[in-house]
């Protein structure tokens, strides 16, 4: 490789020409490898160890956090059943088995709603809460937040949330968060999926919602 200088340059612009017209054909790890070595060669401090750490590329994200509940979940024996998306639901949401066990019958093979009693000051109320809650018993279970028109109506019956009357008009009433018929059966939507969400941190009592 010819060595173009010309008399009288600045010796470290001739150096930089050099080195850079002997690596610019390189691949990037090539590149890397030869300055690494002429480093160690040298006796040279390397740039990056004490500024590789605190300096991160844009595009690069940083480390998920995991909250102290969500990470119980993972290897919980309580946890054991459970649908492989719902157990991504109760990571972001912060959800853990164990506080979710006062609540859904987990460590089974049909998960299902087993609380004491549901929010709702009426049966309107009552089956709404009732109507969310199955369904994540569901998407606990299977993946999917569905119902049936059965397991619904035997549900409100046992928490005093079925109104005979009103049950249809109530179930038009929770159309954004509910969507399906009697014969295909209820199955949450996004946003149901979020306020069943809220209706369970409220029950348990999380730490991000205690006040």
């Amino acid at each position: 490789m010819a060595i173009r200088k010309s008399v009288g340059s600045d010796p470290e612009i001739t150096a930089i020409s050099v080195v850079y017209d002997a690596l610019r054909t390189l691949s990037p790890e090539a590149q890397r490898r030869v300055l690494e070595y002429v480093e160690g060669k040298l006796g040279l401090p390397s740039p990056r160890s004490d500024g590789e750490a605190r300096q991160v590329p844009d595009t690069q994200e940083p480390p998920p956090t995991t909250s102290p509940q969500a990470a119980e979940t993972e290897g919980s024996d309580t946890s054991e059943g459970i649908s492989p998306v719902a157990l991504k639901w109760m990571k972001r949401g912060g959800l853990a088995a164990s506080s979710l066990s006062a609540l859904f019958s987990l460590g089974v093979d049909e998960i299902d709603l087993v609380a004491r009693n549901v929010p709702g000051e009426n049966k309107k109320d009552r089956m709404h809460s009732v109507l969310l809650l199955k369904g994540i018993a569901a998407y606990l279970s299977t993946g999917v937040a569905r119902v049936t028109h059965e397991q619904l109506k035997e549900a409100c019956l046992h928490y005093d949330a079925f109104d005979t009357n009103n049950f249809s008009t109530h179930l038009k009433s929770f159309a954004a968060e509910v969507a399906g018929t009697k014969e295909s059966g209820y199955t949450l939507t996004a946003r149901g999926l979020t306020t069943a969400t809220e209706i369970i941190k409220e029950i348990i009592k999380t730490p991000a919602d205690a006040k």
